[in-house]
């Protein structure tokens, strides 16, 4: 075998000028071959390291004060406050309810009836007119039936009004039971309100404000 053939199955140059004519070895390819091109670079840098953490460009960025939130957040709705139910340890007199009820219709619920202010209001007094004495021998059939017509008015007005009396004395009674509920609930809220700016500020002092 001649010393040039058996170099050149080896991949040894057989002399150290062509070795340098020559760019690389055969069976290697070059090396710029391997390098990706700055396309390539771009491309690898904006996707992410890993396939299942986002890139930093894609995590959204927090909501800055006076930037409109976004059509689909889920904002809680508005609560009457009419439907608001206050657990209230009140039980009326059954005595006081029949005489704060009209007879034949629903029972008077102090929780739910709610007076306005028009009929808060004070009476004003009346200056009763003053009696006229009329003698026995005029008083006819017309004159009896005016006097039971206006006895029996005075009397609807009477009841009405020691109704409506009542009725406010029962509204009044659990509304002073549910004032004094919801004052002791807003004490056990700022309390708890109190021990939650503790902790934000313990939080906040050792990590940082949010």
């Amino acid at each position: 075998m001649d010393l040039e053939e058996f170099l050149s199955e080896n991949g040894i140059p057989p002399s150290p000028s062509q070795h340098d004519h020559s760019p690389h070895p055969p069976g290697l390819q070059p090396a710029a071959s391997t390098a990706p091109s700055v396309m390539d670079l771009s491309s690898r840098a904006s996707a992410p390291l890993h396939p299942g953490i986002p890139s930093p460009n894609c995590m959204q960025s927090p909501i800055r004060p006076g930037q409109l939130l976004p059509a689909n957040r889920n904002t809680p709705s508005p609560i009457d406050p009419d439907t608001i139910q206050v657990p209230v340890g009140y039980e009326p007199d059954p005595a006081d309810l029949a005489l704060s009820s009209i007879p034949g219709q629903e029972m008077f619920d102090p929780r739910k009836r709610k007076f306005s202010e028009e009929e808060l209001k004070p009476q004003p007094m009346i200056k009763k007119a003053r009696k006229v004495f009329i003698p026995d021998d005029l008083k006819d059939d017309k004159y009896w039936a005016r006097r039971r017509k206006n006895n029996m008015a005075a009397k609807r007005s009477r009841d009405a009004r020691r109704l409506k009396e009542n009725q406010i004395a029962i509204r009044a009674s659990f509304l002073e039971k549910e004032n004094s509920a919801l004052r002791q609930e807003v004490a056990d809220l700022r309390k708890e309100l109190g021990k939650c700016k503790n902790i934000l500020a313990k939080y906040e002092a050792r990590h940082g404000p949010l």
